[in-house]
């Protein structure tokens, strides 16, 4: 299983026509392909403008399929001529193999997603995966919600993400504080951090479509 992912940051003065855009491409996106995708938005956040299409695909065949479905779609390629004006540089995509962890597809879509994002230090890529496959098992456990942890197939060699999906922001918060009140927890991550480079990073996405 993959996760695929397109992001794109709109400029200070776009918010009211981002916002209609993300709504219109999404729905546009679903019709064309079938995929389930969705659209979240970064809050809270460094990337704050920030806005990332997600689907999950059984291989790369299906996605494949989908993009040669958009690349066809002249009405498609008009929306996103449109909504391109917005953006403040390039698109960039993602794509990274689930390795641990699953998210329920007949679970309501989560109104929240925390993406924690790593990648391993040279010489410690095994290190790095076992480390990440125990850290995303034991979130699961202390918080009781499914966190994935996700290999990178593009982008730095040896990137990795745990992503974990919330109902509301109140959920999300009380995750957060058992992850910090658990010394277990503490000891893993200072156990298994030098495995991965200095930079890791965390932020907040909410569902915008």
């Amino acid at each position: 299983m993959y996760l695929f992912t397109r992001s794109g940051r709109f400029g200070p003065r776009a918010n009211r026509e981002a916002i209609a855009f993300v709504g219109e491409v999404t729905e546009k996106v679903r019709q064309e392909t079938g995929l389930d995708v969705h659209a979240w938005s970064a809050t809270m956040s460094p990337e704050l403008g920030t806005v990332v299409w997600a689907t999950l695909v059984e291989d790369l065949e299906h996605l494949e399929q989908a993009n040669d479905k958009l690349a066809a779609s002249d009405s498609f390629l008009d929306l996103a001529e449109r909504g391109g004006e917005l953006f403040v540089g390039p698109l960039s995509d993602g794509l990274g193999q689930i390795v641990s962890g699953e998210m329920d597809p007949s679970a309501p879509t989560p109104n929240y997603v925390t993406s924690a994002r790593a990648v391993a230090t040279n010489g410690k890529l095994r290190a790095a995966l076992d480390g990440g496959v125990e850290i995303a098992e034991a979130a699961t456990r202390i918080t009781g919600v499914p966190t994935m942890f996700v290999v990178a197939s593009t982008g730095p060699y040896g990137g990795c993400a745990w992503n974990s999906g919330f109902s509301d922001i109140g959920q999300l918060e009380q995750a957060e504080a058992a992850l910090m009140a658990d010394s277990g927890w503490i000891e893993l991550i200072d156990r298994v951090g030098p495995a991965y480079r200095s930079d890791a990073s965390q932020s907040i996405y909410r569902l915008a479509s």
